[in-house]
């Protein structure tokens, strides 16, 4: 007897991937963090319950597992999973979860909040840089150095600092689908956003800009530099609160709140 699939949810093993942007995003996010970690010379898995991915760097971020469907109790198999990916791992790594979840204190986890998803529907990109403003993307040794030293400082990533060129974003990056930008202000690099193009959503999924650069355009450049990308398509982003009020200024929607957990 054949087995009756279960009533559609959105989050089922078979679900397409374009059910939903929220489910478009999901994949998209754990294809751009598949391909960092594989540059980094890192580890990746994957089961219908979770995206596992393991850049070998102290930044948590970088370290991820993301969930492919809601958790309801602390007993779920799909923690154990996680746990095993990341048995013997001495560094930092996040739990990110589309959906609230329970209490995972009590587990070793520690709640980091609860960033928010914005959306811009697809449309034309007119937007002019502010004089003095200009973006490029990451294509030489050097520019991917300067990349990382952005992130580092201007993140900030303390953790990161005092290592190798190359180890967060290093240059065999160029060409992976996961394009990494400069924003120059009077043509000294002082900002970096990366973008993630797949599953018909264009990612904004990293940003940073120096102290001494905020407010002066460099960031609003970055993020339609990126949109432009692909403007047929609509773009995505789960940022925090000091970064959201930037991109509904811009016409970006707020559609829902994740769940941030760090180990």
């Amino acid at each position: 007897m054949t087995k009756e699939r279960p009533i559609e949810d959105g989050w089922l093993p078979d679900t397409p991937v374009d059910d939903t942007l929220l489910r478009q995003f999901v994949h998209n996010q754990a294809e751009a963090n598949e391909t960092l970690a594989r540059a980094l010379g890192g580890r990746v898995a994957h089961t219908d319950d979770v995206f596992l991915a393991d850049s070998g760097t102290p930044v948590p971020y970088l370290n991820q597992a993301i969930l492919r469907r809601p958790v309801l109790d602390r007993g779920d198999d799909v923690l154990d999973v996680v746990d095993g990916f990341f048995a013997g791992v001495d560094r930092p790594l996040t739990l990110l979860s589309m959906w609230p979840t329970p209490n995972l204190s009590t587990v070793r986890w520690h709640l980091v909040g609860h960033p928010a998803l914005v959306v811009r529907g697809p449309g034309p990109v007119s937007h002019e840089p502010d004089p003095g403003v200009e973006v490029r993307a990451a294509s030489t040794d050097d520019d991917f150095a300067t990349a990382e030293r952005i992130v580092v400082e201007g993140y900030p990533m303390p953790m990161a600092a005092g290592m190798a060129a190359g180890s967060l974003l290093p240059p065999n990056l160029a060409g992976s689908g996961l394009t990494v930008r400069l924003g120059l202000l009077d043509g000294v690099p002082v900002g970096i956003g990366n973008s993630h193009v797949g599953e018909d959503v264009v990612n904004l999924c990293l940003g940073a800009t120096l102290p001494e650069a905020r407010r002066r355009g460099v960031w609003e450049a970055l993020v339609w530099a990126r949109v432009a990308e692909a403007p047929e398509l609509p773009a995505v982003a789960y940022t925090s609160d000091y970064s959201r009020p930037g991109f509904l200024r811009m016409g970006f929607l707020p559609v829902t709140r994740f769940t941030l957990w760090v180990r």
